[in-house]
């Protein structure tokens, strides 16, 4: 029920009287009620501290006793088993404590009584630490015994050895709910219902005696009058138990302690009750008058509570305290309506959707920006953006909204909405709850159209990506220089890891002192006027070589229009200089040929107008190539010349290449040309313009005649050649031979004539030279031998086949076969060759053919990853046997030496003698090395026996050394260098031995 202005005037004035009134008789009853109380509490204060006195001087005897019992252990023998069992039959102590225990300085219980089956160890209590560490006796906090989980209070004291060493405590405990010391004062009553708690001292007191044994060792509040039990009225007094650092607190119940000041204080009270009902009907009668234009106020503000555009009449004229207040509350009403219509206008103004919505999710609140990010129209704000998600989801969307909303949490989220005009557009909603009081009235929000900062967040992304992926050159500095971005080609070109950072470089760092003067004085001054500087200039690569780049210098600036950073975007036009120069350098060569030809060479546009003439237009004409140049073909040659050549210029136009002879008037006399017109095409095929080649065939001409009498002449020739000449067409058909191609064949010119080589030849020689055939009439020159082994012969030919291109210089139409017999050249390089590789004196391969035979073992090695081996061996001693027996001696050993080593050795073994009494054995295809090292020990017992030289026997010994190879990049000069070593080794180990390499030869080695 409200009550209103009136009655709760009333009610306040009475309230006051009644408070004075009763403030007056309340001040008496304190100052009764005061004396009372303090005398009440002089005597139980009195009556607590005897009772703490007494307890504390138990707890001493009982404390002195204990440490009596402990010195009287010491003396008898703390680890003597019959002196602890005489200590626990102490009567004198069993009537004292509830239980007691005899504990090692490690908290392990040796003697306990009453009997434990598993005495607990007490290390972690505080007492037992207390006592070991300070060597004093200590009375413990309550609490919950190990043995039994009673609440005890434990007196401890440290028991010494006959030498004053501590070597145990001495412990006994008071059972808190038995009769003894605490339970019998727990159990007094003094005066009509008051009783004793005992409690310790300290930040967390806990309860160590008190009647009601539940409360034993629970927490007692340091700060209550009562404790555990009481009441906060209850009378309490306390006195200090100094012995154990207790407290004792004496408590007398509330209802018996202030009984006779509780029926005054009622009395009082209904005396006031019948004095305020008086006061309240006089009052309210009163204010009921006073209060009626208040009364009309409220409705006036209730109206324009519900309705603030509502007209209302105030009476704003009345010269009182009312007046006044219907002033202030109009001028109130009046800002209130200027605010709300400053707020509605930012609102409106605001570039980004405002929204305000009610629990059941419905916006009660939106702006104009809300309906023009939605496409709504104000009369569907409520739901209407709803309408915007897909049918299928749109209820479960609903419901969510519903649940956030309801929600005291923040809400953010991003949403694609599909408008009404089939548009779509992507949204940040951000929203945070209405709270009143902790109760949630709806949400507020904002919304954000994010579509177009979303594109171009994606077109970034994507620029950078391009960025990323270029190959060409993007560099960011700031207005300092220092580097801020480098895509990874520039990293590339620069020699700088992708990963490492770039914030120490400069742009000094990367460029050479021409282009950084550059910049400074051409580039970045047009970059900060005009935005962008294009041009070319140098920069370093990763070894600080200068090339060229196209160079595109922007200038970034911030919304102030100060210039924030540059970027520089590089291609590497290396290759496109170089193209230009070389197009430069062919275009000087090309006027260098087109000027030193013989023949006229020239340019026509469309028109028939000279665009370019080489230096013979000014040898056969006399006139400067700069006078012809855009003059007309017809105005220089005249008519006449003009309607010989028309036709052909008009074909050449038209297309297609054109090849003529006509006769040109010079100042040096008449001349026969051929000339040749071929068409220049555009992109899209039309004739642009033409090319012009004359030839002057004068002498050609001339020449005709006079060919025919040359043919004769070379047939002549040719007839008379040693080697065999024809030429064969493009069908392989024989067009012409001399005479010794005939005896070579012993078929007649007819014979041969118009036959292919197949017919001729036959169909497995024709085989062997169709590839040489196909080559020469492709363009090639051929050269090759062809050798015919037969048992009682020997042949080899060489074939050159020279092709025979058409007039056109187009195709190929034939070629020409000279054959010659070279048999006596390849026998006599044969014979050299075998003299170059041989060694005269033993007829083994020399230094030489050895060489050349290592290298080809080796690469079959290599291919077929085999394994090979090299033997080194020399004679042991041999240059005594020479200084000894002479050099012809000698010479006979060797070749003995050798004859034996053939003997020795697989037919396919290359044996070689490199020099004096040095030889090699190359072997290959070997299935492991056991099998090289098995046929070099063979060979050393084959040299044991005695070589007879010259009517004398010399026993002579050798020594191997071992290299394998299979494989791999040693070359052949490491593994002969590692034979060396091992036949070195074999020496060193007093000679007539093999020794081999543990492994092939291999890269690292060589």
């Amino acid at each position: 029920m409200r009550l209103k202005l009136r009655t709760k005037t009333a009610l306040l004035i009475t309230s006051l009287v009644l408070a004075l009134v009763g403030a007056t008789g309340w001040w008496q009853y304190r100052s009764l009620s005061s004396e009372y109380v303090d005398l009440m509490r002089e005597q139980q204060q009195a009556l607590t501290e005897s009772a703490a006195a007494d307890l504390d001087y138990k707890l001493g005897v009982h404390l002195a006793a204990l440490a009596r019992a402990a010195r009287e252990l010491g003396v008898r023998g703390f680890e003597d088993p019959q002196a602890q069992q005489r200590f626990l039959a102490d009567e004198d102590l069993r009537a004292m404590f509830d239980n007691a225990a005899l504990a090692k300085l490690d908290g392990a219980i040796i003697a306990i009584t009453p009997p434990a089956s598993r005495p607990p160890n007490v290390a972690d209590r505080d007492y037992f630490r207390r006592v070991r560490d300070e060597g004093q006796p200590a009375i413990s906090a309550p609490l919950l015994t190990k043995g039994t989980g009673q609440p005890a209070v434990v007196m401890a004291v440290p028991v010494e050895g006959p030498d004053g060493r501590l070597v145990g405590v001495l412990g006994a405990a008071l059972n808190l709910q038995r009769a003894n010391v605490l339970g019998d004062l727990s159990r007094a009553t003094p005066g009509r219902g008051g009783y004793y708690v005992v409690v310790t001292r300290g930040q967390s007191p806990q309860v160590v005696m008190h009647p009601d044994a539940k409360l034993l060792l629970k927490p007692a509040d340091a700060t209550a009058a009562t404790f555990n039990g009481g009441t906060e009225n209850d009378l309490a007094t306390r006195a200090p138990v100094r012995t154990a650092d207790w407290e004792l607190r004496l408590i007398v119940p509330a209802h018996i302690a202030y009984a006779p000041l509780e029926q005054a204080r009622r009395n009082l009270l209904l005396q006031l009750l019948w004095l305020g009902l008086g006061c309240a009907l006089l009052v309210w009668l009163g204010t009921a008058w006073a209060m009626r234009p208040l009364e009309a106020l409220s409705n006036t503000i209730r109206t324009l509570r519900h309705s603030p555009d509502s007209q209302v009449r105030l009476d704003v004229v009345a010269n009182d305290e009312r007046g006044d207040l219907a002033r202030e509350f109009g001028a109130l009403m009046a800002d209130l309506r200027e605010q709300r219509l400053e707020m509605a206008a930012v609102t409106d103004a605001s570039p980004v959707g405002l929204f305000r919505c009610d629990n059941d999710g419905r916006a009660t609140y939106v702006n104009d920006e809300y309906l023009a990010i939605h496409g709504l129209e104000r009369k569907d704000a409520a739901e209407g953006w709803l309408t915007l998600v897909r049918d299928e989801i749109r209820e479960k969307v609903r419901q969510e909204w519903i649940r956030l909303v309801n929600s005291p949490a923040p809400f953010n989220a991003t949403r694609r909405l599909h408008r009404k005009d089939g548009t779509q557009v992507l949204v940040a909603l951000r929203s945070r709850p209405v709270l009143a009081e902790g109760r949630i009235l709806g949400h507020v929000g904002t919304v954000t159209d994010i579509t177009e900062r979303t594109r171009s967040e994606q077109a970034f992304r994507t620029l950078t990506a391009v960025f990323d992926l270029t190959t060409d050159y993007v560099i960011q500095n700031d207005a300092a220089g220092r580097l801020i971005y480098m895509n990874p080609a520039a990293r590339r070109r620069t020699g700088i890891a992708l990963d490492a950072p770039i914030e120490t470089l400069k742009v000094s760092d990367l460029n050479p002192p021409q282009t950084l003067e550059r910049f400074r004085s051409e580039a970045v001054p047009t970059a900060v006027a005009t935005g962008v500087w294009v041009g070319e200039s140098l920069v370093w690569d990763l070894e600080r070589r200068e090339f060229p780049v196209s160079h595109m210098v922007i200038a970034h600036r911030d919304k102030q229009g100060k210039v924030e950073y540059f970027s520089g975007l590089m291609r590497d036009i290396s290759e496109a200089k170089g193209a230009e120069r070389a197009l430069r350098e062919s275009e000087h060569r090309l006027r260098m040929v087109t000027d030193h030809l013989p023949a006229l060479i020239s340019y026509l546009d469309k028109d028939l107008r000279f665009r370019f003439v080489n230096k013979a237009y000014q040898d056969w004409f006399g006139v400067e190539s700069e006078q012809l140049l855009g003059r007309s073909l017809q105005e220089f040659y005249g008519d006449e010349a003009w309607a010989q050549m028309e036709p052909y210029l008009r074909a050449a136009l038209a297309g297609r290449q054109v090849t003529y002879e006509r006769r040109l008037v010079t100042p040096g006399g008449h001349r026969d040309v051929q000339a040749t017109l071929v068409p220049e095409r555009d992109e899209q095929g039309g004739v642009i313009g033409l090319y012009t080649l004359d030839n002057d065939i004068t002498a050609h001409h001339e020449a005709e005649e006079a060919l025919q009498e040359s043919e004769a002449r070379l047939r002549t020739v040719a007839d008379a050649l040693p080697m065999s000449v024809a030429y064969i067409d493009a069908d392989e058909r024989y067009r012409f031979n001399n005479l010794a191609y005939e005896r070579e064949f012993g078929l007649s010119r007819d014979q041969i004539e118009g036959h292919t080589v197949q017919e001729l030849l036959g169909e497995p020689a024709y085989q062997t030279l169709k590839p040489h055939i196909r080559a020469a009439l492709a363009g090639e020159v051929v050269t090759f031998q062809s050798e015919d082994n037969q048992s009682d012969s020997y042949n080899c030919y060489e074939a050159q086949y020279i092709p025979q291109p058409a007039a056109n210089a187009e195709t190929i139409i034939g070629f020409h076969a000279v054959i010659t017999d070279i048999t006596r050249q390849k026998l006599e390089e044969k014979r050299l060759v075998n003299l170059a590789q041989i060694d005269p004196l033993t007829g083994l391969a020399n230094r030489a053919g050895f060489e050349l035979r290592l290298g080809e073992a080796m690469d079959r090695s290599r291919s077929a990853n085999a394994l090979m081996a090299l033997m080194y061996l020399d004679i042991d001693g041999f240059k005594q046997i020479n200084d000894r027996f002479g050099h012809q001696a000698g010479d006979e050993l060797l070749r003995g030496f050798s004859t034996r080593l053939t003997q020795g050795l697989r037919s396919s073994d290359v044996r070689a003698r490199l020099g004096g009494d040095e030889f090699t054995v190359i072997m290959e295809g070997l299935p492991n090395a056991d099998i090289a090292v098995s046929a070099a020990a063979k060979l050393i017992m084959s040299m044991h026996m005695p070589f007879a030289i010259e009517q004398r026997t010399i026993n002579v010994t050798a020594s191997i050394g071992l290299a394998f190879y299979q494989g791999g990049a040693a070359t052949a000069a490491a593994l002969v260098k590692q034979a060396d070593e091992m036949l070195y080794q074999a020496k060193r180990s007093g000679r007539n031995n093999v020794q081999a390499a543990a492994l092939p030869i291999d890269g690292e080695r060589s």
